[in-house]
């Protein structure tokens, strides 16, 4: 499938450029914020522009001032369009008035949490994770997950992960914390333990590096509580941030400013390769035009890793709150092997960190097979990748398991009997089958 490409922007066109920036209406795993204001309306930088009340649901602020020009479905980076925002520069930069707190108590904590729309990269609202029923005595910080740490572990950013991780604390009266981090990154790790004075957190290396979606796998490794892929770590008594989520919680609580800027690593075939501070609504285009523009021309773009990220269409996808990498690989970079069948070298079922059975969860999917996925526990993949890289047969695994699970959550009817439902085929972003050419995260295919 062929990448659509905008128009690059010169360097006189630029002086001329009025941004504009896309801000969708659901950046989280609840339903579509409502919007609070209409075509034409003035917005200043950090107002809130969109609410949604759901116990899943985060609200959205504006991450630039300007004038709204549209509202309107705009392509979104999970391959679909969504409800957005289209807001134009006035140059003038105005912002709300920002609250900062000193020294905030446990309720202020949660009131300025319920209301900034903090998501976590895996969707839910923080809020949604803090205000639990189950009793909650450990804080883990996440620092292994390797498109979170390129655009947020940087050496300025570690006094603000370890007050953001102080803050989570003292909302859920947990009475200690750790920070996980990967053997190899023994520097930073260091660099932190100087940055800690007590408190009962401690910094924690492992040898995995956990994805949004292997928290209950995280904390299994770390209490050795098994936790059902239905439930969350509060079972352990554990609560699992990101880099971003605990930087973005200090941001809200002491210095007043909502979600409006990410921080994203952008790497490959660019110019200037590195970490931009990016406006929340930016496209995908813009970033890299300010990463010194596409070096040759551009094959694939992935948002947020090559092993479980998500390749995009268009590069007039907008940032949002959970990108945290852009990468651009050229021609030469992308292998266009076809998938062939599979050989049983079982190879995904060693490397698959939950002991399942990817290829034959995959081989039951592309052909329609929902019920026999989901008896052989399609819910408990945690989307890493590592059985689609190392695949000999070059099988895209990773997107007929998501293929599959997409399916299901739609409610698909399965039969009592062995034959396969008459199921129109597709995944939510395009609805073409899998094995017809959907677009694969994996670098090599």
């Amino acid at each position: 499938m062929a990448i659509e490409i905008g128009k690059s922007v010169s360097t006189k066109e630029t002086q001329e450029y009025h941004k504009q920036v896309v801000i969708p209406l659901m950046q989280h795993r609840g339903p579509i914020c409502e919007p609070l204001i209409y075509v034409d309306d003035t917005v200043l930088k950090g107002q809130k522009i969109g609410e949604c009340n759901h116990d899943f649901g985060a609200k959205i602020y504006s991450s630039i001032s300007g004038h709204v020009i549209g509202l309107e479905d705009r392509a979104h980076p999970s391959c679909t369009t969504k409800p957005s925002i289209i807001i134009e520069s006035n140059g003038k930069n105005e912002t709300i008035n920002f609250v900062s707190q000193q020294n905030p108590s446990k309720e202020n904590i949660f009131d300025t949490l319920k209301d900034s729309g903090i998501i976590e990269l895996n969707g839910y609202p923080i809020f949604n994770i803090l205000n639990t029923t189950k009793t909650v005595d450990t804080i883990l910080i996440n620092l292994t997950h390797s498109s979170d740490v390129k655009s947020n572990c940087t050496p300025e950013n570690i006094s603000k992960l370890i007050s953001g991780m102080k803050l989570l604390m003292k909302a859920s009266d947990a009475v200690q914390g750790a920070i996980i981090i990967h053997k190899n990154n023994n520097q930073f790790a260091s660099a932190i333990s100087s940055g800690l004075n007590g408190d009962n957190i401690g910094i924690i290396s492992v040898k995995r590096n956990y994805t949004p979606l292997m928290y209950n796998l995280l904390a299994y490794d770390v209490t050795g509580m098994r936790i059902s892929n239905r439930d969350t770590p509060a079972e352990a008594g554990v609560m699992i941030s990101s880099a971003y989520a605990t930087l973005a919680v200090n941001d809200a609580v002491l210095e007043g400013i909502p979600p409006i800027e990410v921080n994203v690593a952008v790497s490959g075939a660019i110019g200037k390769p590195g970490i931009q501070r990016t406006e929340i609504g930016t496209s995908f285009k813009d970033v890299i035009q300010s990463s010194g523009g596409y070096v040759g021309e551009p094959a694939k773009i992935i948002m947020n890793g090559l092993l479980s990220g998500t390749a995009q269409v268009t590069d007039e996808v907008p940032v949002i709150q959970s990108t945290s990498e852009i990468t651009v690989q050229s021609n030469d970079e992308v292998v266009r092997n076809e998938p062939g069948p599979c050989i049983h070298c079982a190879r995904c079922v060693d490397i698959c960190p939950v002991n399942i059975l990817p290829a034959r969860i995959a081989s039951f999917s592309d052909i329609g097979r929902y019920d026999e996925c989901s008896k052989l526990n399609v819910y408990s993949c945690v989307e890493c990748g590592l059985c689609d890289y190392v695949c000999p047969s070059n099988i895209h695994i990773l997107q007929l398991i998501r293929f599959a699970r997409t399916a299901l959550l739609k409610s698909f009817t399965i039969p009592e009997e062995k034959e396969s439902p008459n199921l129109k085929l597709g995944c939510e972003s395009c609805q073409t089958p899998c094995h017809m050419g959907a677009i694969s995260s994996r670098g090599g295919k």
